[in-house]
Parts: C-alpha cells; sequence; structure tokens
C-alpha cells in the first residue's frame, strides 16, 4: 500500500478503498502508519466495539496511550458501556450524528497533542443505520471541522460497497483516494 502520510501537510484528508476481507488489516496498517508518523490518533469506529479494536491494536504492538476512541457501537450492541475507558467516549449508535459530531469537536478541543489523525472506521458500516445523504452531510461535516482544526483525517471505506454516486460526492470534500484493491 501506498504510505498515507508520506511527506503528508496537516489536514490532509484521505479515503482509502480496501477489499471487503481485507478490511480489518488496512484498520490496522493505518493506526501502525500513523502513529509511527508521531501523529496520535482519534479512532471513530462504527464497526467495531472499542474493546475489540484495544486488543487488536494491542496484539500488533500498537501503544494505546498514542488512541483516543469515539465507539458508537458498544452501546448500541449492549444497551450500556462495557467498561470504563480514559481513551474512549461511548455514544449511543452509529446513526446519533449529532453526538459523534459533539464527540469528534469535545476530543480535537482537549488534544494537546501537534499531530493528530481522525479515522473514521468504516464509512460503510454507517450505511446500515443511516442514508447516502446524511452520510455524505456528516463526512462533509467531519472533513470540514478537520481543515477547521488544522488536523488531518482518514475515511476507511469498502471498495465497491457505494453507491457511484455517494463515492463522487465523498471524494469532493477529501484530498486523496487511496484504492488498495488497484
Amino acid at each position: 500500500m501506498k504510505k498515507i502520510f508520506e511527506e503528508m501537510e496537516e489536514s490532509h484528508l484521505v479515503l482509502v478503498l480496501s477489499e471487503p476481507l481485507n478490511l480489518k488489516m488496512k484498520n490496522i496498517e493505518i493506526i501502525k502508519e500513523v502513529t509511527k508518523e508521531g501523529f496520535h490518533v482519534i479512532v471513530i469506529t462504527t464497526n467495531n466495539p472499542y474493546s475489540i479494536l484495544v486488543k487488536d491494536y494491542e496484539k500488533e504492538g500498537i501503544e494505546s496511550e498514542k488512541l483516543f476512541f469515539i465507539d458508537a457501537i458498544t452501546k448500541y450492541a449492549l444497551g450500556k458501556e462495557t467498561e470504563k475507558a480514559e481513551n474512549c467516549v461511548f455514544i449511543n449508535g452509529p446513526a446519533d450524528l449529532t453526538s459523534m459530531g459533539i464527540a469528534v469537536t469535545e476530543v480535537l478541543k482537549k488534544t494537546s497533542s501537534d499531530r493528530v489523525c481522525v479515522l473514521l472506521n468504516t464509512v460503510n458500516s454507517m450505511l446500515i443505520y443511516i442514508t447516502p445523504e446524511n452520510l455524505i452531510k456528516f463526512v462533509h461535516f467531519i472533513a470540514s471541522k478537520l481543515r477547521l482544526f488544522d488536523v488531518s483525517g482518514v475515511f476507511l471505506a469498502v471498495e465497491k460497497g457505494i453507491d457511484p454516486s455517494t463515492l463522487v460526492q465523498l471524494q469532493s470534500f477529501i484530498d486523496e483516494v487511496i484504492d488498495d484493491g488497484n
């Protein structure tokens, strides 16, 4: 895979398209790469719960102190938070875009690192809970927020998992598309 953050400037936004079966490993590769480049990563997870991601990342040697999570799946799946975590905010579910947006804003305001990257994992899983139109509005909101905070972002999606018109709209908000399937 092409290095996402080679000679990267701040507030660079990237859409990474991955094959469905490689999505988990692509997530790990991205986290490894950006943390090695000195970024602190805010992971917005709408796909896997915080507790699962932490275990996956630890197995791969990723330092959890460089990560913060906005977990939109645990409360939705269990009806409650499974644990208290200093580096995680649990929101009600993937369709709760208002809470997700507020959480992103609050975490960005509190971050003390100069180099921050937000990873939205995954764009496709959000389409289970919201319409493509609402997804486009939310990604536009997050992309604008990241630019205003001068923060980088990676939006992870399954290639061919988003209809072409939605994909074109998403591409209009970002700086680069990396299609790992080609």
